[in-house]
């Protein structure tokens, strides 16, 4: 079998989101196809990609293709160049990891759906965009065997929006970042600490949160709920919010923050460098992770195994992922986000929490997702039984 991927996130700078989860599931999968071979399609030069270690190509049965379009306008890379490039290649499956698959497909395709965050989460996305998301993922399914999904809570939603049957969707669940796991039990020295905490301007004890530019992961809601603290507790936290990259987002949250009186407390960082996450992470109070909506809660994992208490809300992929190892709130309410912060800062609530998310990450692992995807991509072929994988198998690490 010959299978290929749109690897554009996979190949890139500063791979992030689902160009880590790709790298660290193609460490695994092709070795447990050895004669099967895996084609990753590209389109920035290899030198672009940056700090790889353990690349996947570098694999016996992997090769890369590089597709250069200058420009690529009207998305003529992805709707014509990748799957022309497959049909020339003899590619018997076309992986579009990216919640879109092209217009034109001559040889069969698996899409991967993250999230519907765009529909369902209130300023997430304007009409248009919303427009153009749903009308994407209409063709991509319509044309899609099988479709995949990282939760239960992705695979329900994509259900009742788009009448999907669940026959249909392979669940693929993610594990915590290998290189994030890599430091993780190795005792890291007040000399780091420090060097962490001066180069982020950072307090003694400092909460991180992973929001982003994106809304839905409720930046606005951590910033009222620090706004909800008497001054005597607020005067011991500071949250540090990673990945504020736009201009203008960064001015929202500065103002919102100053209007409350809380803008002491808030540090808004843009993307930090990825050797710094680990130490970021263990060496945190705590990650905050509010979010109005998930497809699946990846900070969540990575949080757990570096052994950092999570605060999260009840959306139904975050209780999916961390089960009883979180501190819940409610992501509506600053109050119970408040309270959730606060509940962190005592030490015997932090150490159970941290106990129980070591247990859970135990369940999830890049092996575990590798056959997973190995079994949806054998549903679309043709070649295994439907009814498989269950939910229950693919948490096995």
């Amino acid at each position: 079998m010959r299978i290929g991927l749109d690897a554009r996130t996979l190949i890139a700078t500063r791979p992030r989101g689902t160009g880590r989860n790709l790298l660290d599931t193609y460490r695994v999968l092709p070795a447990l196809r050895p004669d099967w071979e895996f084609i990753l399609y590209h389109q920035r030069p290899l030198d672009d990609a940056g700090d790889v270690e353990a690349p996947p190509w570098k694999l016996p049965n992997v090769r890369l293709r590089q597709i250069d379009l200058p420009g690529d306008r009207f998305d003529v890379w992805f709707q014509v160049r990748l799957p022309l490039a497959a049909r020339e290649d003899g590619v018997h499956l076309l992986h579009c990891p990216a919640n879109a698959a092209p217009r034109w497909r001559p040889v069969r395709c698996v899409t991967t759906v993250h999230d519907l965050a765009p529909l369902t989460v209130p300023g997430e996305a304007s009409r248009a965009e919303q427009a153009a998301f749903r009308r994407g993922l209409l063709r991509a399914i319509s044309g899609t065997s099988v479709v995949i999904t990282p939760s239960e809570a992705t695979r329900d939603e994509l259900c009742r929006q788009f009448n999907v049957t669940g026959e249909r969707v392979a669940i693929v669940p993610w594990a915590p970042d290998s290189r994030i796991t890599a430091t993780a039990d190795t005792p890291i020295s007040e000399t780091e600490r420090q060097r962490i905490r001066d180069t982020f301007g950072l307090d003694q004890q400092y909460f991180l949160s992973f929001a982003g530019d994106a809304r839905r992961k409720n930046a606005e809601g951590l910033i009222q709920a620090l706004a909800t603290l008497a001054a005597a507790e607020r005067a011991g936290v500071q949250v540090a919010f990673v990945g504020i990259t736009r201009p203008a987002r960064r001015a929202e949250l500065e103002q919102l923050a100053a209007s409350l009186g809380v803008a002491p407390a808030c540090r808004l960082l843009s993307f930090v460098p990825y050797e710094d996450l680990p130490t970021l992470i263990r060496a945190s109070a705590g990650v905050l992770i509010p979010s109005l909506a998930e497809g699946f809660g990846l900070p969540v994992l990575d949080a757990f195994a570096c052994g950092a208490p999570v605060v999260a809300s009840r959306c139904p992929s975050l209780a999916e992922v961390a089960d009883d190892a979180a501190e819940y709130c409610d992501a509506h309410d600053p109050a119970t986000i408040a309270s959730a912060i606060q509940a962190l800062r005592e030490p015997r609530r932090a150490a159970e929490l941290v106990a129980r998310g070591r247990k859970r990450v135990a369940h999830f692992s890049w092996l575990a997702t590798a056959q997973a995807m190995l079994r949806a991509y054998e549903r679309a072929l043709g070649i295994a039984d439907p009814a498989t994988p269950t939910a229950q198998e693919v948490r096995i690490a």
